[in-house]
């Protein structure tokens, strides 16, 4: 073991204050809009909070460890090519401003809306395999941590019994167990709530684990150990990455296209795509984002470099021996690469940072995992099994089904992890099972949102585009390194770049030239504008008077702090995006040394986190708790519409512009 009671105590404590929090929750659920989007009544930090930690598992953490150790802190480098299009994302609202006037409480609900029942059956189930395929790995990759961490047996046996249990089917019982009860007690309430809380502790416990790295080893040392790279590897200076062939400049521009391109396509969140007060609301929470995540990425930065100092360096040898002996009794390859850092910090760090470390690890692992089973298995219901159903269900049946299909897609993440064997990293194991939904999808809902012309038939052919390719992108690799003995000369970012690029074309294509025979889509009625406006909706408006703030993305919906807020956020990313610039120019003609780019990682990337993660975490901690509390005074004097429960009924009948929408839970009966 290498957890001492002290560091048990503390996951123990922590987990069963948690519970009595999610306790707290299941008297505010009272209808089918409250268990897929609390209602639509979260506020701009609970959304804030509550999106960090169900987004980012544990899977995630130690899919960035896996690339942090392979490319060090160069590639990042090229990351700044996506400051000016994730500004633009967010003041402009792209794309989820436009979904949430919507009132979908699912994305192929508004899919039903804009082109078609069938349609959504279709994009439902292309969403739904995407998705279960995609979060088959996090409960192995999670229970892999622990186990490696905390230092479990490989197997347990059964009291009484003569029976070897392996303890990675043990860890995920566990923890997709909690999840579970997490989820089902409440739906999104008890999601958000539950997140947010632990969020708020996370923030906190993030600092210590911070300060304890940066006490025990030094830049200088970190450095050192960054600068062992071969030669056209380095892990320091991005113009020296020739040899990298993973995670280089091409890496990051797919990112970015597929950024703009997908954005909010990727439906593991989907619940919290829905649930904000008002399309304002929503678009502050990811403004105001950028500084809720600077204290997760610091700690999650440090702790790759720790690890790389601890693995290399002569001074900590017999730590190195300790952390080598343990990884090579791992048989598989990519799990070696995965667990080193879980690894090194178990043999690192002292007794009680370990148990807090193990607590961050634990929160981020079951937030995950309720908020991905919550979105995978709503989308089920809502989105295959709903539309084929003639008879509504009342919102009882209609909820106990809900919590059976989350049960299902916990039992398939099981065993999906149990017998996947992994061959790649998981980045690019996100990439190409994400492709088959994610390649289409994104000119489907770009279309839908902002082209009055897109057809059904185009929506159709450029889902199925992507979807072929990522299922190709499955399948061929394997079949070629089997039959050549290589790898495939295209790796999974490729042919994700590739699927976006043939949807997009074809969507574009078969729209112009099979023109619907009806009249131009309704974009108002839908996005709920003009004379369909629905005034709860929108925050009261004020003037702009100022024609710059306009043209960045401040519309009048901003009170005078949203604009600070916002003003900040481009000030911020102007700034940064201006070094990127004119520091890769530099680069070009007056090559700068791997110590000059040493010291530009310290400034930008641990002092200046250091110094705002302090106070950026006690301001949403304050905002945290004001959010939970507004929430359930509002959940108290809410009037639930039974109706409001995901169906679309008549949507694209050609009636007459001023009739009553029939999306439920807006003005009128679907």
């Amino acid at each position: 073991m290498n957890l001492h009671w002290i560091d048990w105590t503390i996951m123990i404590v922590a987990v069963v204050a948690l519970r009595l929090v999610s306790l707290s929750t299941r008297r505010y659920m009272k209808g089918v809009s409250d268990f897929l989007a609390a209602n639509r009544l979260a506020g701009r930090y609970l959304l804030t909070i509550a999106q960090e930690m169900g987004s980012f598992g544990v899977v995630s953490f130690v899919a960035i460890f896996e690339r942090l150790m392979s490319a060090g802190l160069a590639p990042d480098w090229w990351g700044g090519f996506q400051i000016p299009m994730g500004v633009i994302i967010l003041l402009t609202g792209w794309v989820f401003y436009r979904f949430r006037e919507t009132r979908a409480l699912t994305m192929a609900q508004f899919l039903e809306m804009r082109y078609s029942r069938k349609f959504r059956i279709y994009a439902g189930l292309l969403c739904w395999t995407s998705g279960i395929l995609n979060f088959g790995i996090f409960p192995a990759v999670a229970a892999r941590f622990f186990i490696y961490f905390c230092g479990l047996p490989d197997h347990f046996v059964l009291p009484g019994l003569e029976v070897a249990v392996p303890s990675i089917a043990v860890v995920m019982l566990i923890d997709l167990g909690l999840a579970i009860t997490f989820v089902n007690m409440g739906g999104q309430i008890s999601v958000m709530i539950t997140e947010c809380v632990q969020g708020m502790f996370c923030g906190f416990a993030f600092m210590v684990v911070v300060a304890t790295i940066l006490v025990k080893i030094h830049w200088g040392q970190m450095v050192e150990a960054l600068s062992m790279a071969p030669a056209g590897q380095s892990m320091l200076n991005p113009f020296h990455t020739s040899r990298v062939t993973d995670f280089n400049i091409w890496y990051y521009l797919i990112a970015m296209f597929g950024g703009f391109y997908s954005y909010m396509s990727w439906q593991g969140t989907s619940g919290f795509n829905s649930s904000a007060r008002t399309p304002h609301e929503q678009k502050m929470a990811g403004i105001i984002r950028v500084w809720r995540w600077m204290p997760h990425t610091l700690m999650t930065v440090l702790l790759a470099l720790a690890a790389l100092t601890v693995t290399r360096l002569p001074e900590f040898a017999d730590t190195a021996r300790v952390v080598s002996d343990t990884l090579a009794k791992i048989p598989n390859e990519s799990v070696q690469g995965q667990m080193r850092v879980p690894v090194a910090m178990a043999h690192f760090l002292p007794i009680g940072i370990k148990g807090l470390l193990a607590t961050i690890f634990l929160f981020f692992s079951f937030t995950c995992h309720d908020t991905y089973m919550h979105s995978w298995g709503s989308i089920f219901v809502q989105d295959v099994y709903m539309p084929l159903r003639k008879k509504a269900l009342t919102p009882e049946q209609h909820i106990k089904l809900l919590r059976w299909s989350i049960i299902g897609v916990a039992v398939f993440s099981f065993l999906f992890s149990l017998f996947y064997q992994p061959s790649e990293k998981i980045f690019f194991f996100f990439a190409i099972t994400g492709t088959i939904w994610a390649g289409g999808s994104g000119a489907v809902i770009l279309g839908g949102l902002y082209w009055k012309r897109g057809t059904t038939a185009a929506a159709f052919c450029a889902l199925t585009v992507g979807a072929v390719v990522g299922v190709g992108g499955l399948i061929i690799p394997k079949l070629y390194k089997a039959s050549h003995g290589v790898d495939f000369p295209i790796n999974n970012q490729w042919l994700w770049f590739m699927a976006m690029v043939s949807a997009a074309l074809i969507y574009i294509l078969v729209s112009l030239l099979f023109p619907e025979k009806e009249r131009e889509y309704n974009l108002e009625r839908m996005l709920h504008r003009g004379r369909y406006r629905i005034k709860e909706d929108h925050v009261a408006e004020e003037e702009v008077r100022s024609r710059w703030q306009q043209i960045v993305g401040i519309t009048r919906e901003f009170s005078r702090g949203d604009r600070i807020l916002a003003l900040a956020l481009v000030a911020w990313n102007a700034t940064w995006f201006t070094w990127f610039v004119v520091f890769s120019v530099v680069n070009l003609f007056f090559p700068v040394s791997d110590m000059a780019w040493a010291r530009y990682w310290h400034v930008q990337a641990i002092i200046i986190p250091c110094v705002l993660s302090v106070p950026a975490t006690i301001w949403f901690t304050i905002g945290g708790v004001h959010d939970i509390r507004a929430l359930f005074e509002s959940l108290k004097t809410a009037t639930r519409d039974v109706n409001d429960d995901g169906r679309v009924r008549g949507w694209r009948e050609p009636d007459d512009e001023l009739a009553t929408p029939v999306i439920a839970g807006s003005d009128g009966e679907a």
